[in-house]
Order: C-alpha cells, then sequence, then structure tokens
C-alpha cells in the first residue's frame, strides 16, 4: 500500500489526492477536494469564512466560464479563416509557398482511403508515399518560402488547422498573402 506524501510538508495527506492523469489545468473534481481537505486542516481556533469559501469557488467557476468562451472564440475564429479562405477561390493571388507535402499526403489519404494520412495503416502510408502529387510535393519543399501568383483552386486545412489555398499541386499560407485580384 502506497501512502500519499504531500511534496511540501513531506506528511502524510489523507484528504488530498491528486488524479492520476497529470495535467497543467485543475479540474472541478480536484478543486473540490482541494477545498474539502482545506476545510478538514484548517484550524479550529480561527475557521475559515464561509464567505471565503464561497469566493473561492466563484473565481474557479469564472475561470471554468472563461476557458469555455476561450475555446468558442478559437471555434470562430477558425470557421472565419476557412470562410475567408473559401472566399479566395478562383480568385488570382500573390503569397508565399510552403511545405505542402502533410497537406498533400493528407489529401491523397482521403481520395484513395477515405481517411486522414496519420490515421491509415503502414500499407496504406507507403502507397499514399508513391502517388505522383505526394512526390512533387516532396520535390518542391525545397522550395517553401519562395513567392509565387496564380489562381486558388480550392483550400486545405494544415493539421494546425490553418486554411491553406492550393495553386497548381502548392500550398500557400493565406496570412501571407501581398495581393488578391
Amino acid at each position: 500500500m502506497a501512502l500519499d506524501v504531500d511534496p511540501v510538508t513531506a506528511l502524510q495527506n489523507t484528504t488530498y489526492k491528486p488524479s492520476k492523469g497529470a495535467t497543467q489545468d485543475m479540474g472541478s473534481v480536484d478543486f473540490m477536494k482541494l477545498i474539502i481537505a482545506q476545510m478538514r486542516n484548517q484550524n479550529p481556533l480561527e475557521p475559515q469564512k464561509d464567505s471565503d469559501f464561497m469566493a473561492q469557488m466563484a473565481q474557479f467557476e469564472s475561470l471554468n466560464q472563461t476557458k469555455a468562451m476561450a475555446a468558442g472564440v478559437k471555434v470562430l475564429q477558425g470557421m472565419q479563416e476557412l470562410s475567408s479562405a473559401a472566399g479566395l477561390i478562383g480568385k488570382t493571388v500573390i503569397g508565399k509557398t510552403v511545405d505542402a507535402i502533410a497537406i498533400t499526403r493528407d489529401q491523397v489519404g482521403r481520395e484513395i482511403y477515405g481517411q486522414p494520412f496519420e490515421k491509415l495503416s503502414s500499407a496504406q502510408r507507403v502507397s499514399v508515399n508513391q502517388d505522383d502529387r505526394v512526390i512533387a510535393a516532396a520535390a518542391d519543399a525545397q522550395n517553401a518560402g519562395t513567392e509565387i501568383r496564380g489562381v486558388v483552386e480550392r483550400v486545405a486545412m494544415g493539421a494546425d488547422g490553418i486554411p491553406m489555398l492550393m495553386i497548381g499541386g502548392r500550398a500557400v499560407d493565406m496570412f501571407t498573402l501581398a495581393e488578391v485580384r
């Protein structure tokens, strides 16, 4: 039987046990365990006021709501970026190319196997890597960062969620556009 030892006081702690999955975020269960441990271990001659506990709980709830709102704003931003990129289809643009190997692998994997590259089996990945489009993207990788002019044929999402404009099989970062016609 393992004893839980508080890393600060080096004493056995019977009330607070952090959750097993070590993460940076304190979950609501961890927070409630901490509050209960705080209540059990407070000085009986100077107990903490109820209002102090309520203030802590209100701050924690406010933090959770702020996190949820930030996640929602991030989704909205992604949708706006994708919508803006889709509006450029058929337009002539000038922008800088990026390494398109990952995007091309995903495109080919979805066309042939109906899945992104990362979810393919080893044999399927080999097949995708032998596709002419992937080979061309690998050969063109050395030109990443060069300026290109052309008509946007389609939009592809990068692994990082940033929409890439596809021009003649080459990927252009939408945030590097110098001109749109």
